[in-house]
C-alpha cells in the first residue's frame, strides 16, 4: 500500500512537466529496474519516491531521437 505523500508527488510531476519531462511517482519501488530507474528520492516529509519518465515519455524520446 502507498503512504500518504502530503502532495509531494504532485508538485514533483509538476516541476518536471514545467521542463517538459512526463514522470510517474510512486512510493512503491519498481517491480523492474531499467536504464531509466534512478535510487529513491525522500522528501522533506520524510516520503520516499521512485521516479521514472513515463512511457509515453520514453516513447516520445526515442520518435524525437534524444534516446
Amino acid at each position: 500500500m502507498e503512504m500518504s505523500d502530503d502532495g509531494c508527488s504532485k508538485v514533483l510531476q509538476q516541476k518536471m512537466a514545467a521542463l517538459g519531462v512526463d514522470i510517474t511517482v510512486s512510493t512503491l519501488p519498481p517491480m523492474v529496474k531499467g536504464p531509466y530507474t534512478t535510487d529513491p528520492f525522500t522528501c522533506p516529509h520524510g516520503v520516499t519516491y521512485w521516479i521514472e519518465p513515463t512511457g509515453d515519455q520514453i516513447a516520445e524520446w526515442v520518435q524525437d531521437g534524444v534516446v
